[in-house]
């Protein structure tokens, strides 16, 4: 497992210097590095154990002051490794015309897909931070070195946003590590601790920051629109399909381990915030213009069903909210490859300034058909079953942040139609009715996105049955048995 943070960081080392030895080498190196990556995660997830974990790492690092390499794997992170290793493969292809300081720009998307990876896996708290930390800086200079008009104050709000949120994560974790019998961050130890409610929702709240700013779910959003309007496409794929992942995963994994009872106390607040969230960032789609910041909004309302998911505390809502960070990922990164690609060759994402892709680029037109029913969660995608299956845990729990989600879904119909409208429908403008369809390099990126999209959402006891012993051992702190 050590493999899958290891292998992407000195690979991206290795670009660096790719190429002294022939042309293009920085990217089929990071192509290799990515591929065998995947597939020493596929030897390990078909050769794991059959209990709670499927692989289970640990070693002393600094025993001293408590630090130690505590690594684990189960099927909900085993998905997000598998999603980070592949879209590494897809930013490289849909980047392939990138030339400015180009062994650095493949060495950072090795390092995101690392620092990522750490975080994934690491169950030290001080590890995990250390990774969560880290993961900024290459995401910091995906904007800054290679993005788009104000790159630089866009990067700048990024960094400062989540660099002082994780100071609430970090505050939490030394107190906790220094507090204990004997100093350690082990998370599984740390959840014997026995921490009153009150202290727990301090330290909860401490966590939920830096998640929650990184998710992000408003009023912690700001940063994400101006990240994702600057950033290139490598960058907004990266930005939407794994850092906004990695404060999904954080919410799913560590509060309902390490502070159940203080979930249980601010979870009402929780899903009020989510449900807000949801409608928002609904509403404000509508009113773009420019759509990678319209995709950007939808983003904001999808993550936060992931933030009343979680705070259900109930098995439905919290196996639709594991969906949803699968399925997103891969709409979002389809939706964000597809807008990219359109500005490369028209040089606008403005939608008053496109039209008509139906008659000029009928692969266009049909994959954003495609991404955007998914984005609506229409049956038969794995974003309605995420969706679906949030809702009806919120029934259970509350029945009124039920029905704020479901008028979040006629909301979405709204931006959804009005994107398809101005870009597929309607005449070709003059400025931008000639220019090439998909290319093979970004057509097959778009094609292995809608299969993982479609095969979810018609098999869906797959994907669930790959996320129960984490729904299950999520609830179990909770007092709250399968179904």
């Amino acid at each position: 497992m050590s493999l899958q943070i290891l292998l992407p960081f000195f690979g991206g080392l290795a670009v660096l210097f790719a190429p002294r030895f022939g042309r293009d080498m920085e990217r089929w190196g990071t192509i290799a590095v990515m591929a065998v990556t995947l597939l020493i995660l596929i030897f390990i997830s078909l050769n794991g154990d059959s209990g709670r974990w499927l692989q289970m790492v640990q070693a002393d690092w600094a025993p001293s002051f408590g630090i130690q390499v505590l690594l684990a794997m189960d099927g909900l992170t085993a998905a997000m490794l598998a999603i980070s290793a592949g879209l590494g493969i897809v930013c490289v292809f849909i980047s392939w015309e990138v030339t400015h300081r180009s062994p650095l720009y493949h060495a950072v998307i090795c390092w995101t897909v690392a620092a990522a990876n750490g975080v994934f896996l690491s169950f030290d708290l001080l590890v995990f931070a250390f990774f969560w930390e880290l993961m900024i800086i290459p995401a910091f200079l995906l904007i800054g070195l290679w993005g788009y008009g104000n790159r630089e104050s866009a990067a700048m709000k990024f960094l400062v946003f989540n660099a002082v949120a994780g100071l609430g994560l970090l505050a939490a974790v030394f107190w906790m590590g220094a507090t204990a019998p004997e100093i350690t961050f082990d998370a599984f130890e740390l959840a014997e601790a026995g921490y009153s409610t009150p202290v727990q929702v301090i330290l909860l709240l401490g966590f939920a920051l830096a998640f929650m700013v990184k998710l992000p779910v408003p009023p912690f959003h700001a940063w994400l629109p101006d990240a994702h309007t600057q950033a290139p496409t490598a960058g907004s794929i990266l930005l939407a399909g794994l850092l906004l992942k990695t404060g999904a995963y954080g919410l799913f994994r560590f509060p309902p381990l390490l502070f159940p009872d203080g979930l249980m106390a601010v979870a009402p607040y929780g899903m009020a915030l989510g449900a807000f969230g949801v409608v928002y960032g609904a509403i404000l789609a509508c009113g773009q213009f420019d759509a990678k910041r319209l995709i950007a909004y939808t983003s904001i309302a999808h993550m936060s069903i992931v933030l009343m998911g979680v705070c259900g505390g109930v098995h439905f809502a919290l196996a639709g909210a594991g969906v949803e960070m699968i399925a997103h990922a891969f709409s979002s990164s389809a939706l964000f490859l597809l807008i990219g690609a359109l500005q490369h060759r028209t040089g606008t994402r403005d939608l008053r300034e496109l039209g008509g892709l139906q008659k000029t680029a009928p692969a266009f037109a049909t994959s954003f058909a495609v991404f955007f029913a998914a984005a609506l969660a229409m049956p038969g995608t794995a974003n309605f079953l995420g969706e679906a299956l949030v809702i009806t845990g919120m029934f259970q729990v509350n029945w009124a942040f039920a029905a704020i989600a479901l008028v979040s879904l006629v909301v979405s119909v709204v931006y959804a139609t009005r994107l398809i409208g101005a870009i597929v429908f309607g005449k070709p403008k003059a400025e931008t009715a000639v220019f090439d369809d998909l290319k093979p390099y970004e057509l097959w990126p778009i094609i292995a996105l809608g299969a993982g999209t479609i095969v979810f959402g018609l098999f869906p006891q797959v994907l669930i049955g790959w996320l129960r012993p984490a729904i299950d051992a999520a609830l179990l702190p909770l007092g709250v048995g399968a179904p």
